[in-house]
């Protein structure tokens, strides 16, 4: 059984580094790519202007709503209940300043240890967290404090994410939860609330916010 739980990490990463090595490389050859969730698949077209790109990387516990974000990102979501992520997903969104390639890293156990291998070709980490998982809410900060401490430098959004559920933490409440005050002054760290139990923010001005505070960051 040990055998068998390795070879099963080591597919699982393999899948995660194809995934991410594919990522890098539509990036060369397409210069536009748009996610249709309802074919749960990348449909890849060539744009005729060239934007400048910059890569949002996209991590959390699994069962946090990564997916269920990148999908709300779209505009249209989907009323199917979102899979944990097993290896990756991407969707660009292009703005009248820049493209916003998101590139989402499943948050099971078996790939957690990989994700600061993803840090260093991103402008902006956007880490999801279940605010109404209170159990799991030391994991999470474990997690971010460790990718925090791999990269000093790099802009992060923490959304606080399923606010509408009845036992979620409130904004103030995760904050201290995840220790965010322990992080200095001179790291560019922002929290906003969410509510994407519904496949998309809570409100279009949500989503405007939050598209307006990574084009700041990036």
């Amino acid at each position: 059984m040990v055998l068998l739980r390795h070879i099963s990490i080591a597919l699982t990463a393999a899948v995660a580094a194809l995934g991410s090595a594919l990522f890098i490389a539509l990036n060369y050859f397409y210069r536009r790519r748009v996610w249709s969730p309802e074919m749960d698949y990348c449909m890849i077209k060539e744009e005729e202007e060239e934007r400048s790109e910059r890569q949002v990387l996209v991590l959390g516990l699994d069962g946090a709503g990564k997916s269920s974000m990148l999908q709300g990102l779209t505009g249209t979501g989907t009323r199917q209940r979102c899979r944990p992520t097993r290896g990756f997903n991407f969707m660009s969104l292009n703005t009248p300043a820049c493209q916003l390639d998101f590139l989402e890293i499943g948050g099971g156990e078996d790939l957690r240890m990989y994700w600061t291998e993803y840090l260093r070709k991103t402008h902006v980490l956007v880490y999801v967290v279940d605010s109404s998982d209170r159990r799991r809410l030391p994991l999470a900060k474990d997690e971010l404090h460790r990718l925090l401490r791999a990269n000093g430098q790099l802009p992060v959004v923490v959304l606080g994410n399923k606010q509408d559920k009845p036992n979620a933490v409130s904004i103030s409440e995760l904050r201290e939860a995840l220790s965010l005050g322990r992080v200095g002054d001179e790291r560019r760290l922002h929290l906003m609330a969410a509510q994407l139990g519904s496949d998309k923010f809570h409100g279009p001005r949500g989503l405007q916010a939050f598209q307006e505070l990574l084009l700041q960051l990036v």
